[in-house]
């Protein structure tokens, strides 16, 4: 039996500037980010009970911050995308990557949405994500 290892990162808070019209992007937007890492192999860390044998999520969260607080994006969709690369280049052993980031949009119609949200990663076979 293989074992199963897995990073998940809850409802990280940012606030970026998104949006695909000017006036969307003139404002700081908070955005929730869930994120899944996927260990082909789980961490040393599971037996050494190390820092520098795993991916210290805080390092992680610092980049993305970073990442995402240096410039503006129009869609959810480009937002997913550079988050699922950062990662990919950030954690260089083979894993699976899941991103979903949501915001409360800033919509004409008056019917009210709590969130949308974009899913981007790999693909992951025989797994079902609830509330997905």
């Amino acid at each position: 039996m293989k074992n199963y290892a897995r990073m998940t990162l809850h409802q990280l808070e940012l606030d970026i500037l998104l949006g695909a019209y000017n006036a969307e992007r003139s404002r700081p937007q908070t955005v929730w980010l869930d994120i899944d890492i996927d260990f082909q192999t789980p961490p040393q860390a599971c037996l050494t009970d190390q820092l520098h044998d795993t991916y210290c999520y805080d390092s992680l969260i610092q980049r993305i911050t970073a990442k995402l607080s240096s410039r503006s994006f129009n869609l959810l969709e480009h937002v997913a995308f550079e988050i699922y690369q950062l990662i990919k280049h950030v954690c260089t052993e083979p894993l699976s990557v899941h991103v979903k980031v949501t915001k409360k949009p800033l919509l004409s119609a008056e019917v009210p949405i709590a969130g949308a949200s974009f899913c981007y990663g790999d693909k992951l076979i025989g797994y079902s994500r609830s509330g997905d």
